[in-house]
């Protein structure tokens, strides 16, 4: 293979592993909470509502669900793949997200303008905490925290799927020492 295409396809690999890593994670994660809800028996002492879901999801600045999910499908898919390009995924809405927090532009358009974040704490209270939901006709943190950190949940369950306990070269040797076993090492050139 060329080395045009195979830096194509390195560019074709990121991009899906961008996109499945923030925008797919959070719909598989909603699809996956609502269908778990939905087997719950209508006879059950508790049957959870469509609202609880919404709140679960949605309301919550920390999105648990998504970033559990992020943390499942990363390590799933990385022990299939293998691809570097999975560890990365979270420089981009890094990016975005410390341009948004600099530049402080309001992506809701039903957003009032006293909404807008002035000082590093509101700042801070906007994309990380509890100052911007979708109650308040605020969808900044779904469209701009919720992405990065399902990024790094997904790039974290990729890392956690590599295998740490491959052994180097000179450590299999030590272990081959301490055994008694001969290890023919290759002459050198």
């Amino acid at each position: 293979m060329t080395i045009a295409l195979t830096r194509i396809k390195s560019l074709f690999v990121f991009v899906f592993h961008q996109l499945v890593g923030t925008w797919g994670i959070a719909f598989i994660a909603a699809f996956g909470l609502f269908s778990l809800l939905d087997m719950v028996p209508d006879s059950a002492a508790w049957k959870p509502s469509a609202h609880f879901a919404h709140r679960l999801l949605t309301e919550n600045p920390f999105y648990p669900v998504q970033i559990m999910s992020g943390l499942y499908f990363g390590w799933l898919l990385g022990r299939r793949f293998q691809h570097r390009s999975m560890l990365w995924i979270w420089v981009l809405p890094l990016a975005i997200l410390a341009y948004a927090f600099v530049a402080t532009p309001i992506l809701s358009p039903w957003a009032s303008i006293l909404v807008r974040p002035d000082t590093v704490q509101s700042r801070l209270s906007f994309y990380f905490g509890w100052g911007c939901r979708p109650r308040q006709r605020c969808i900044d943190q779904l469209l701009i925290t919720m992405p990065f950190y399902v990024s790094v949940a997904y790039a974290l369950g990729a890392r956690l799927s590599r295998n740490p306990l491959k052994k180097s070269n000179r450590q299999k040797l030590q272990d081959s020492e301490d055994s008694g076993d001969e290890l023919v090492a290759p002459a050198p050139d």
